[in-house]
């Protein structure tokens, strides 16, 4: 069943609240400043810091990623069908999770993969990577 267009609305408002707060951060890599200390361990700490920091920033461009595609959906009309089976996605999942591309079943079957196998389907492929 098709999503409700009012339905459709609220979930563009939260996508659109969650891209302005995704981009409000988007210049805060204060934390990969490269610095270099006498102490060993204190720049093994500043490594560890840093590499958390580039890992946070990217998790967020993934995210920033999924919102822009979902929103595109939305302006193509085809946001709450699953990329991978054609399947309305439920509404449930959508309000809790509204960048979601994947039905709940396709989803738990992405996640069950081994990480080297491919996900294909109706111009969905990705390659998951570990």
């Amino acid at each position: 069943m098709p999503m409700k267009k009012h339905d459709i609305g609220g979930c563009r408002r939260m996508l659109e609240a969650k891209k302005g707060e995704l981009l409000s951060g988007r210049y805060k890599a204060g934390g990969i400043t490269v610095e270099r200390v006498p102490d060993s361990m204190e720049e093994l700490t500043l490594e560890m810091e840093r590499s958390m920091a580039v890992d946070t920033l990217n998790r967020k461009a993934a995210l920033l990623g999924q919102v822009n595609d979902a929103l595109e959906r939305i302006a193509a009309g085809s946001y709450g069908v699953c990329l991978a089976c054609e399947n309305s996605i439920s509404a449930k999942r959508l309000a809790a999770l509204p960048w979601a591309a994947l039905c709940l079943e396709c989803q738990q079957t992405v996640e069950n993969r081994p990480t080297s196998q491919p996900i294909t389907g109706m111009g969905l492929r990705m390659q998951l990577t570990a």
